[in-house]
């Protein structure tokens, strides 16, 4: 009987404190991930942990080095992870979390600009080092997926709106709204920048 197999339980305060803990480890790692945030992203893992996916399989470091974009790389390009139901089985210092999880990524495919979204399982292993939960292994069980065009050809664009919601913009505009142009978008890293700065600023405040 695999582990899948058998119902997680949660039987004590310290389990569930556990179960939260790999949750927020894993959701995260994939969130520094999709954002660029290396040095985070590094402290997710153990030191000889590896990683299999459709692109690489190796360890950690060279997966870190892979990971990160060329200076002039498209941001648009890069995967994200939309993570759903996440369940963990615990065994000791031991356990597995699996995240269902759609990935996506916007890119030119034969002329066209296309979101391939894909269907699958990120199946983690965990394990404790020096009473930390830390990622030893990550490998998704593919399920399906689709690629889809980024605006059909038949519809409109709206001139000059921004690449993050330009199709926002064309939904706003047939309900005869104009999508605001200053909102924090990848398409403008500084607009991201400047409002996480405000943000921190304001986390890190006493008022």
């Amino acid at each position: 009987m695999t582990f899948e197999e058998q119902r997680p339980t949660t039987k004590t305060v310290d389990e569930m404190l556990a179960k939260e803990q790999i949750t927020e480890l894993v959701h995260y790692e994939r969130y520094a991930r999709d954002y660029g945030l290396w040095d985070g992203m590094a402290t997710c893992y153990t030191d000889d942990a590896t990683i299999e996916i459709s692109w690489y399989k190796g360890d950690i470091n060279g997966f870190l080095a892979a990971s990160k974009p060329a200076p002039d790389a498209q941001t648009d390009s890069l995967p994200a992870h939309k993570m759903h139901d996440t369940l963990v089985w615990l065994h000791g210092e031991k356990a597995v979390a699996v995240v269902v999880t759609t990935m996506t990524g916007r890119t030119p495919v034969q002329g066209q600009t296309m979101d391939n979204l894909i269907y699958v399982r990120l199946v983690y292993s965990l394990k404790k080092v020096s009473g930390e939960w830390k990622i030893y292994s990550m490998t998704p069980i593919y399920e399906r997926d689709t690629l889809l065009p980024v605006t059909p050809k038949d519809i409109k664009p709206v001139v000059g709106a921004r690449d993050s919601y330009k199709n926002l913009a064309i939904v706003l505009k047939d309900l005869g709204v104009k999508a605001s142009d200053d909102l924090p978008g990848l398409d403008q890293p500084k607009s991201v920048e400047k409002f996480m700065d405000t943000t921190n600023d304001w986390l890190n405040s006493d008022k």
